[in-house]
């Protein structure tokens, strides 16, 4: 599994823990393939990083999201946000390569001014 499909993984964890409050441990069970052990260390620590510094996340991304609230995105660009902005909290991927494969995944994932947004909101962090 490439890093992209990773993180796309991670995304789709983090949606469902948003969307729905369920135990991160049964959207793991019901995400990820047993079998890929290489990819399931990179994904479950990543989703376990951002939700346990959720609320740390939310309060250094809010301030950059100009005339909008955080719990008033959708869960896709908030799941999107909130692994960007861990992954540049951690400085293991050069900062180019984490707002770009935001901007990726939000072109295949959300509207159509969803990348431009995010791409501006990680600028600032």
């Amino acid at each position: 599994m490439t890093r992209r499909e990773q993180r796309i993984k991670i995304m789709t964890c983090l949606y469902q823990y948003l969307l729905t409050g369920k135990d991160i441990n049964e959207i793991f069970d019901e995400n990820l393939d047993i079998n890929d052990k290489g990819s399931i260390a990179f994904i479950v620590e990543s989703t376990v990083g951002v939700i346990n510094n959720l609320d740390e996340l939310i309060v250094q991304i809010e301030p950059k999201l100009i005339e909008y609230q955080f719990n008033r995105l959708g869960y896709v660009e908030q799941a999107i946000l909130l692994l960007s902005a861990y992954e540049l909290n951690e400085n293991k991927v050069d900062r180019a390569v984490v707002i770009n494969e935001a901007i990726e995944i939000a072109k295949k994932y959300c509207d159509d001014k969803s990348p431009k947004f995010i791409n501006g909101v990680l600028d600032q962090l």
